[in-house]
């Protein structure tokens, strides 16, 4: 059964957090919309807090989702995520996640890419953050 882009969306941000709670997280905020775009998740383990974003397709001829997260996306989530911690200070350890979700007809399969990416700033622009 082939889903409606947006159905396939919210269904895979639905399956993507019912992921995380089965491994104790706890879901912390979903669809944070900030200036210049949208957190899918954001869940928190203990003092660890991840910023999650999911991917989902139908078709492999679309690309794996994770492949959907280019450098400029990266960035602009390592800028969500600075804003969401100005906004909600938290002083244990950030990761960010991506999960890559299949639709093979009647269910998900699901691929975690935990610590995807790291924020590293550049000691010349102290100011800018790289990946």
């Amino acid at each position: 059964m082939r889903l409606p882009s947006r159905e396939l969306g919210q269904r895979g941000e639905r399956r993507a957090a019912w992921f995380y709670r089965m491994r104790g997280y706890c879901i912390v905020a979903r669809n944070v919309r900030l200036r210049g775009g949208e957190i899918d998740l954001v869940v928190a383990r203990g003092r660890l807090l991840v910023f999650v974003e999911v991917k989902a397709r139908q078709s492999i001829t679309a690309g794996y989702g994770v492949d959907a997260v280019d450098r400029r996306k990266k960035l602009q989530l390592i800028s969500l995520a600075d804003q969401y911690l100005t906004r909600h200070p938290h002083s244990g350890e950030v990761r960010h996640d991506i999960v890559s979700l299949f639709w093979n007809g009647w269910r998900f399969i699901v691929t975690q890419f935990p610590d995807a990416f790291r924020p590293v700033s550049d000691p010349r622009k102290p100011w800018r953050w790289t990946v």
